[in-house]
């Protein structure tokens, strides 16, 4: 047991491979070690907005989701964005087996079954993104099997460049750069699917819909920023531009409106008094305080001025991690 202790770490703390497996089983995954070798496995995750990120490293063992669980955190719907640093991550789903190595990407849904497995030490890193996020942008949210996106577009490329850079600052940046880094790599998540489109229609459609979602995050914090106004933009109809986005589960000035939260709720999370709060409101496109307010109480269940002071308190309160911490992206295993 004490040999164990020395091979595992979560979030910095030692743990024996029992409490390791028992970690994963009460959060809805199944973990098996190969009981005839030894590695060191470690598991350090980070709130980083929308998402959380999960810095791994693991030898000597195998995880799936457990898809019988339905408290189990997987339920919850979300994607694992999943990129190698060095050595060899194998995949199986279908019958099929993928290998990953070093700077490979994979997307997976753990609603659908496979299997993780090390036979030799692994250091990855995965980005836990909430299904309804991808939603609300319009971009795809589900695939039944394992994603590849196509590492030779350079587009890919610098999106995995800019990936490496996000999850390797886990743990240093502040928690408001983190929060908008991590938004940032959403924005960028329709990059990975490129070249996965069904059709023509669908490749259009995708295209419209990235141009509307760069022409909005340019102009969130602008008032008048309107369906008329966007659509006009780009040499289309509002009616046109109604449909795209309806095929894609949006209502445009509720999207607007929801950027315009999670863009205040990112910049409360630094210390601000009253005054700076209604500024925030108004350089996030709110033209009433008192709107602002009523908004953010109806998406968060508190007030701005009550959010920001929460997350201040939580700050200073905050306690060496521990086993029992924040282990919400062990999905990204």
């Amino acid at each position: 047991m004490e040999q164990n202790t020395a091979f595992n770490a979560w979030n910095g703390a030692r743990v024996d491979r029992d409490a390791w497996v028992d970690a994963l089983s009460t959060r809805g995954w199944h973990c098996r070690f190969d009981v005839s070798h030894f590695g060191h496995s470690t598991m350090d995750i980070e709130r980083a907005g929308q998402a959380d990120i999960s810095n791994i490293n693991m030898a000597w063992q195998a995880v799936s989701p457990s898809l019988d669980r339905p408290g189990a955190v997987w339920s919850e719907e979300y994607l694992i964005v999943k990129l190698v640093r060095s050595g060899v991550l194998s995949i199986e789903q279908r019958g099929q087996t993928t290998k990953l190595g070093p700077g490979d990407i994979a997307v997976l849904d753990p609603q659908r079954m496979f299997i993780e497995s090390m036979c030799e030490p692994a250091h990855f890193s995965a980005l836990r993104i909430p299904k309804s996020t991808l939603r609300e942008r319009g971009l795809r949210h589900s695939f039944p099997t394992a994603l590849r996106p196509d590492m030779t577009l350079a587009d890919v490329g610098a999106v995995r460049d800019f990936l490496l850079y996000l999850t390797a600052q886990a743990g240093k940046a502040s928690e408001s750069v983190l929060a908008r880094l991590g938004d940032q790599f959403i924005d960028l998540f329709d990059v990975l699917t490129t070249g996965f489109d069904e059709s023509a229609a669908s490749r259009s459609g995708a295209a419209t819909l990235l141009r509307a979602r760069q022409l909005i995050a340019r102009h969130l914090g602008d008032p008048d920023l309107s369906a008329g106004r966007i659509a006009g933009e780009l040499n289309m109809s509002t009616s046109s531009l109604a449909r795209v986005l309806r095929a894609n589960g949006l209502s445009l000035m509720r999207y607007i409106w929801s950027l315009r939260l999670d863009q205040a709720a990112r910049r409360l999370l630094g210390d601000v008094s009253h005054g700076e709060i209604k500024r925030i409101a108004y350089q996030c496109g709110f033209t009433s305080h008192a709107h602002f307010s009523r908004a953010f109480k109806a998406r968060y269940g508190m007030t701005p001025s009550d959010y920001a002071g929460d997350h201040e308190m939580a700050r200073r309160a905050r306690a060496p991690r521990a086993l029992t911490g924040n282990i919400s992206g062990v999905g990204a295993s």
